[in-house]
């Protein structure tokens, strides 16, 4: 749980400050970067870091809030991290990308709203033993 709290923590506040300091900003940043639709691409990644982030806090669709999240990462290493290198480059975003990939392949339950929406299946008070010949 304090891992995926941590990381929602972390994405959203990098979405909230993209719409804080002015989704044009973000824009012209990921222009100067060369991404092809900038435009949408800003509102894409802000939104997906604001609204995923809360999702990761809260513990609702964590395994799909992470690979989007992974997708965001990919894509930040790609079209910035990498030519700066592993250090001040893309360690950051490796780092985040292996927390969101545990997540995705585990899921989070401890705390979570995912656990109202899912069902486990009973378990037996009773241990049966089978008798072989």
């Amino acid at each position: 749980m304090a891992l995926r709290v941590v990381l929602g923590i972390i994405f959203f506040i990098h979405g909230l400050t993209k719409f804080q300091e002015g989704i044009n900003v973000t824009v012209e940043r990921f222009t100067s970067y060369n991404i092809p639709y900038a435009e949408f691409v800003a509102f894409g990644v802000g939104g997906i870091e604001l609204i995923g982030g809360l999702f990761l806090i809260i513990g609702f669709s964590v395994r799909f809030v992470s690979a989007l999240l992974i997708g965001v990462m990919i894509g930040a290493i790609v079209t910035v991290g990498y030519d700066k290198g592993f250090l001040g480059g893309y360690e950051f975003n490796l780092a985040l990308i292996g927390m969101a990939t545990y997540l995705m392949l585990a899921g989070s339950r401890l705390l979570a709203l995912d656990k109202l929406f899912t069902s486990e299946p009973k378990k037996k008070g009773r241990i049966e033993f089978k008798r072989s010949y």
